[in-house]
Parts: structure tokens; sequence; C-alpha cells
């Protein structure tokens, strides 16, 4: 198996050694927290069904696990003992980051420390937990959450983010379509040889057919293993920006109608140079006025052809079974929409993508579908930002 790339070494938790049983951390030591190294391929809005059994016919495929993911809305969440921890206001929900996939066929790729108690979660309906997820929701293992339709889902292993990459939720495939759940949207692949990242994706392309590009990434390359890996996944925006509740709108595929204090809370308009009002989560406001600023300081004002918003309560790309656009946290700008639509070459001056840059924020424009309109701000010390897959 390749071994070439970056290994993430995770240090046992109480969570982890509980979740485990209290032997196998402590036998195996630092080697036994490593995650194994791996290829991930994804593409924007998903993979095509039925492509794990070509990939793992591939030449030189050793192993190879496809994961679905797609949001699971929660109506309430309780521990053990039946105290409520969670129960937004109906008809509300919380939307979750949910993963599915087969026990078996993702142990390979799991530390040796975890892989028993995530293997066995899942084998028996219940959920693993990311320790970023359960502290958001307040769980551990034995506690519920509850979904549409009454589904129950209990946890059955707390384990470090990497190890549940970075997902609210994961579960079993058949778990996961009683949830909902089942756009396969990455997979991840340990080779016999050392193909680059171009290589393996050529091979792969000529299984997926027509639609947008692949990307793969190689092994240590992959900011966080799982699709559209270079952005903040959606437990990340909630610790950074806050969480709210939800519901698709009705009668409007691809929006959301959110409800609660989160607008209160998060949201706020304000005068921004260059930009005009506009309404963003209060933890823009300070990195995008200072950016606005600079740029009006330097003599490069000029470069603000155009601005097309902040906050927006929708889905990515408006598609009804993606996750909440990270506008809908109000932690995303589009400047000069008209000269840089989606999908088309950025039109952006290098200079201000430098300046949003130097202040926090990510471009959309080095995207695989690019998006150069697009810069997200990251609240700085929550998030790693090496590769770590």
């Amino acid at each position: 198996m390749l071994a070439l790339a970056l290994t993430v070494t995770l240090g046992p938790t109480p969570a982890d050694v509980a979740a485990s049983g209290g032997a196998s951390v402590g036998l195996a030591g630092a080697r036994a927290t490593e995650i194994p190294p791996a290829y991930l391929a994804w593409r924007t809005g998903g993979l095509p069904t039925g492509l794990g059994p070509k990939l793992s016919r591939l030449p030189g495929v050793e192993h190879a696990v496809v994961v679905a993911a797609d949001t699971a809305w929660m109506v309430r969440s309780a521990h053990a003992g039946g105290a409520v921890v969670d129960r937004p206001p109906s008809p509300f929900r919380i939307p979750i980051d949910a993963f599915a996939t087969k026990g078996p066929e993702l142990a390979p790729f799991l530390p040796v420390a975890q892989r028993t108690a995530v293997v066995r979660a899942l084998a028996r309906g219940r959920g693993v937990l990311g320790h970023s997820s359960a502290s958001l929701r307040r769980l551990g293992v034995g506690d519920r959450m509850i979904f549409d339709g009454g589904r129950r889902i209990t946890v059955g292993a707390v384990v470090p983010d990497a190890v549940a990459s970075w997902s609210e939720l994961l579960v079993s495939r058949e778990t996961g379509a009683r949830l909902g759940i089942r756009t396969p949207r990455f997979a991840l692949l340990q080779m016999s040889g050392r193909p680059s990242a171009s290589a393996l994706s050529s091979r792969i392309r000529r299984l997926t057919g027509p639609g947008y590009p692949i990307r793969v990434r190689a092994p240590g390359h992959a900011r966080f293993r799982r699709h559209a890996d270079a952005v903040w996944p959606q437990v990340l925006m909630k610790l950074g920006f806050g969480e709210f509740v939800a519901r698709p709108y009705p009668g409007r595929p691809g929006y959301l109608q959110m409800g609660g204090t989160f607008g209160h809370r998060h949201l706020a308009s304000r005068r921004v140079p260059l930009l005009g009002t506009t309404t963003c989560n209060r933890a823009v406001f300070g990195p995008l006025i200072a950016a606005m600023n600079e740029l009006r300081h330097r003599g490069l004002a000029g470069l603000i052809h155009g601005y097309a918003g902040c906050f927006a309560s929708r889905t990515v790309m408006r598609r009804p079974n993606a996750a909440p656009s990270h506008h809908a946290w109000g932690a995303a700008v589009d400047i000069n929409a008209a000269q840089n639509p989606y999908g088309a070459r950025p039109h952006q001056d290098p200079r201000l993508v430098a300046v949003m840059r130097r202040h926090g924020f990510t471009w959309g424009g080095t995207w695989t579908v690019p998006d150069g309109m697009h810069f997200e701000y990251e609240v700085p010390g929550i998030a790693p930002r090496t590769g770590s897959a």
C-alpha cells in the first residue's frame, strides 16, 4: 500500500478509549492513531451511481470506498436517559452534514485505534460523530439524534474529526438510505503504485462519463478528506459562524426558510466601504471592512466593479439536495459577479485576490469549477490549513 505522503497522527482522547473498549489505543500506541494515506476523488454535484465496484477493478487499486453525503434534518436530540438536548421550534429543524458508507469498505482507511469501534457502530445501525460535532451537539456514546419521520440514530462512537472526514454524522449505507443520504459524493482509494493525481484522474474520468471534471488529490494534499476538500465543512461553519435552524423553503427549491434566533444573534446590516450597505455575519465585517479600506488607501478602489451580496438563505448552487451554501451563514461575498460568472475562467485582478486573502478570505477562482466572484471568510484558529488525507 502507498505510504508516501503526509499522515496525520491523532492522540487518543477519553472518548476514543471509551469508544474502542479501552484497549486498542493503549496497546497500539502512536502508530495506531495514524490515518492511512489515500487518494481522494470527487466531483461537483456528486459521482455517478455504481462507481464503487468499477473503481475497485482499476489496475493498481488495493482498496476503494465511495461515501454518500446529503443533508439530514434533525428534529431533536436527547441524552440516553431521555433528557432533551436540542429541540428546534416546529416546523424548523437543524441541518446535519451526514455521510453514509459501507463499514467494511471504509475500514482500511481508518486508524487502527478507531477501526473496530467505527465499523461496529455502523454495522449496528448506530452513528459516528467527530469530536467537533459531538461537542456542538453536546452528545456522547449512547445519546440519540431524531430526524424527519421519527428516525432515531443512537451514537455508537465519537472519533477525531479527520477520522469522520469532518462530517457531522457518519452512518452505514442502509441507515443512510432511511435518512435520505444517497448521493455519492467522494471516493477514497489506496494504490499499490505511485500514480500522479492527474494520471489517476484520467483513469477515473473514463468511468464517470460526462459532467463536471473529477478532482483527485494525492495522499496528504487534501485539506479535508471529503468532497469540496478545500473549503470549510459544515461543522466548522457552525463553530465559526453559529448554527441556524431552517427548513426547505416551501415552493422554492434550493432555498431555505430560516427560523430561530440565528439572524438576531449572528447577522447584521452595515455600510461597507466600496460595497455599500450589506447583510453579513457579524464575524465577517471587521476583516471585510479592513480589506475594502486597504484597497481604497492603496488607490485600488477601481478594482471593485460590482457587488452581488453576502447573506443568502439557500443551498449550494440552489440544488434541493445540496448542503447549505456558505452564504446562508453570511460568511461569503460575491464581488465583480458580471465579469466572473460561475464556471467561467475568472477575471479578478490578482491585487484584489491578494488583499482579500491577506484579510482571511479564500477565493473560489481556484476551485475545480471556478467561482471567480466568490470570497469566503475563515475565522482564524478553527480549521487546519494543511493536508490531512
